[in-house]
C-alpha cells in the first residue's frame, strides 16, 4: 500500500468559498513527506488518486467543515486483490474509497453502505450506481495518442485497428493490462469493438512485440520523446501535454472508446458515517466538478457542469455501449487470453 499522510491540522470553522487549484498526474510523481500528527482523524480516506488530485480536495474539505481526514493511498487493483483474496471489511480501518474505479467498486459493492447524494439528479444517468452503493465521481476516455513528429498526416491513427498495422510493430505504448485498470479496459475495448478480427488480441499482442510500459505516464513520455509513435492514454492526460505544446495530438477510436470511471464509497459500519457522507457529496459538488474540468482536463460526472469551447460533450463521442457486468465478464476473458499469450512468450524466449 502507499504511503500514508494527514492533511492541515484541526482550526475553527471557516465559511466561504475558496477555489481549488491542482495539478494532476496518474504516474511519475515523487511523494514528498507528510507530516505524522498525533490526534485521531475525523475521517480515513482510502484513495487510488495521486496527491496531485487528492491534495487540494481534502485540504479544502478540511478548510470548509473542520473534520481531520487521514489518507490511505492504494489502487483500484490492490482493491480488488483484498476482495480476492477474502479480506473483509471489518478488517479495514478506513471510512471511505476515494477514486477507484467503479468496475471494482461494483464487484465488492456488498461491502458499501447505499447512499443516495442529495444531487443525484445531476449526475450523469449512465454513471450512476442503481444501488446507491457507490458515487462516480469523474470520467475519463481513452484516447489514441501519437506523436506528431513521427506520424505524418497520412499514418495519422484512426481507431484500435490502427494499432495493428506492421509499420508500428514495437512502438507502441501500451501498459500490461495484468497490471493496470486502464490498459485492461482498454484491452477489452478494443477486442470487443474490433468485431470482425476474431484474432485481434493475438495480433495487437504481436505488434506490442514484449514492450511494455510500467504507468500511463511512462507510456505519455514515450510518445513525447518519440520512443513510442502511438499508444494509449487517457483524454485528460493526453489534452494536458497539448495544452503545454507538446508534439502530441489524440483521437478517439472510429469502432468507439471507453470511459474509465472512477467513483467513491462508503464501507459499511465504518467508524466515521457522518463525516465520510460529508466527504461524498463534496466530491460532486459544483466547485469540485468545476475544477475537475478547468484544471485537470477531466471530465467531471455531472450534467450541470458547462464546458468550455472545443471541448466535446461525452454525448458526441464514439462510446461503445455495453452493460458493466457484461464489460466484467468479457474482460475477464480477454486477460485470460493475454496471460497465456505472455506465458507462452516468456517459455519462448527462454524465461523462467
Amino acid at each position: 500500500m502507499g504511503g500514508t499522510g494527514y492533511f492541515g491540522k484541526k482550526k475553527g470553522r471557516r465559511i466561504g468559498i475558496v477555489c481549488l487549484f491542482f495539478l494532476f498526474g496518474l504516474t511519475g510523481c515523487k511523494n514528498k513527506a507528510e507530516p505524522q500528527l498525533s490526534f485521531e482523524p475525523d475521517l480515513v480516506v482510502y484513495t487510488a488518486l495521486e496527491p496531485e488530485v487528492y491534495g487540494p480536495i481534502v485540504k479544502e474539505f478540511e478548510e470548509r467543515t473542520d473534520y481531520l481526514v487521514k489518507v490511505e493511498r492504494g489502487s483500484s487493483r490492490e482493491l480488488e486483490q483484498m476482495a480476492c483474496e477474502g479480506d473483509l471489511p471489518e478488517n479495514m480501518k478506513w471510512d471511505l474509497v476515494f477514486g477507484v474505479g467503479t468496475e471494482v467498486l461494483e464487484q465488492t459493492k456488498e461491502w458499501w453502505k447505499p447512499c443516495e447524494i442529495r444531487e443525484a439528479e445531476c449526475i450523469s444517468r449512465e454513471f450512476q450506481c442503481d444501488s446507491y452503493r457507490w458515487t462516480a465521481f469523474s470520467a475519463q476516455p481513452l484516447v489514441i495518442m501519437f506523436n506528431t513528429n513521427v506520424v505524418t498526416y497520412r499514418e495519422t491513427p484512426t481507431g484500435w485497428s490502427s494499432l495493428l498495422e506492421p509499420r508500428w510493430k514495437g512502438r507502441i505504448g501500451f501498459g500490461d493490462p495484468l497490471q493496470q485498470d486502464i490498459y485492461a479496459s482498454a484491452l477489452a475495448t478494443a477486442v470487443y469493438s474490433w468485431k470482425g478480427q476474431e484474432n485481434y488480441l493475438e495480433l495487437l499482442f504481436e505488434n506490442i512485440d514484449g514492450i511494455f510500459s510500467d504507468s500511463v505516464g511512462e507510456v505519455n513520455k514515450g510518445i513525447q520523446d518519440g520512443r513510442f509513435s502511438l499508444g494509449i492514454t487517457t483524454e485528460e492526460l493526453a489534452q494536458d501535454l497539448l495544452n503545454q505544446g507538446a508534439d502530441v495530438d489524440y483521437i478517439y477510436p472510429q469502432e468507439g472508446t471507453a470511459v474509465f470511471l472512477d467513483g467513491s464509497a462508503i464501507l459499511n459500519g465504518c467508524s466515521h458515517e457522518e463525516a465520510a457522507e460529508a466527504f461524498l457529496e463534496f466530491t460532486v459538488g459544483m466547485d469540485v466538478q468545476r475544477m475537475l474540468l478547468s484544471h485537470l482536463n477531466r471530465r467531471p460526472v455531472r450534467t450541470d457542469v458547462e464546458f468550455p469551447k472545443g471541448i466535446p460533450s461525452l454525448d458526441k463521442l464514439p462510446f461503445l455501449e455495453w452493460e458493466m457486468e457484461t464489460f466484467q465478464k468479457s474482460k475477464a476473458g480477454f486477460l485470460e487470453q493475454w496471460k497465456t499469450l505472455l506465458n507462452e512468450s516468456r517459455k519462448g524466449s527462454g524465461d523462467s
